[in-house]
């Protein structure tokens, strides 16, 4: 992973063979132009309609008024909890709405998007990430092996990503998928090997969608106030990653929920391609 492209006007199949079969994160410039909503979704916008719409930041509850607020106000020296989020299909039905196709035609197949697969369970989820100066994520790859996309709605964020190959410079711990290292203010006598890793950074722009492939490490750092939306994806090409998540974190507290869970991910995982299958022939 040498450098991110941006492109815009990318055929489908050449995302495919390009960036989605070979594992390349890619931003692409214009895939939110076929949303039904041509509005411009700023705090504005979300202070207009969702005002009193509200989620649940550690234990706290917020309106969407509040959060823009605190968000707007925060700086380095005192960063907003992040992230305040909501679940856009529970929480902001009406958003969704606005956001068809969610899938830009390019997010494509999305087992997730399948009726049988349920919602906010396994890495299925679709999320309105709201920020602020001094905002910063954890250093991740994204558990069960998602794919994730990212388009930037409002200001801007740096994302910051490494090579698969690099996980070791990284000092996984736990189950493998959080790093403990601030790439702002990376510890080198406490993780000495993080010298030698090579982060690719890149500023995401409003209308920006960036595809991050399973495996990829990353993280976000907030230029300033800014709002994302964000979901994952799951088809045939990391579905045997994420059924090998599907035992092994459940089998981290106990095998037989392990074996039970990888049982029930086989079988959507069937269902979902038998349908893929059935799907296409009919085309």
């Amino acid at each position: 992973m040498q450098q991110l492209e941006k492109v815009s006007a990318l055929p489908y199949e050449q995302f495919v063979e390009r960036y989605l079969k070979p594992g390349i994160p890619v931003i692409l410039t214009d895939a939110s132009a076929s949303w039904k909503s041509n509005t411009q979704f700023t705090p504005a916008f979300f202070q207009e309609h969702f005002a009193d719409y509200s989620t649940t930041h550690d234990g706290t509850t917020y309106s969407m008024r509040d959060i823009l607020e605190i968000t707007a106000r925060s700086t380095p020296e005192n960063p907003a909890p992040y992230p305040m989020l909501f679940e856009v299909p529970t929480q902001l039905p009406k958003l969704l709405e606005m956001l068809e196709p969610v899938h830009m035609h390019y997010s494509l197949p999305n087992w997730f998007g399948n009726k049988l697969m349920p919602y906010g369970r396994f890495g299925n989820s679709i999320h309105l990430f709201i920020g602020g100066r001094g905002n910063q994520y954890n250093l991740h790859q994204d558990m069960y092996h998602t794919n994730a996309w990212i388009t930037q709605l409002y200001g801007e964020k740096e994302f910051v990503l490494f090579p698969r190959e690099q996980a070791e410079l990284l000092y996984p711990i736990g189950l493998g998928f959080i790093s403990p290292i601030n790439i702002l203010k990376p510890d080198y006598e406490k993780y000495p090997k993080y010298r030698a890793a090579t982060p690719l950074r890149v500023v995401l722009k409003p209308g920006e969608t960036i595809f991050i492939p399973n495996g990829i490490w990353h993280t976000t750092v907030a230029v300033g106030h800014n709002i994302s939306l964000i979901f994952d994806q799951l088809n045939r090409y990391n579905y045997q990653a994420w059924k090998k998540d599907m035992y092994d974190y459940p089998a981290s507290k106990s095998k037989l929920r392990g074996i039970v869970v990888s049982g029930i991910a086989t079988a959507l995982g069937t269902l979902c391609r038998l349908m893929e299958k059935s799907t296409s022939k009919s085309k």
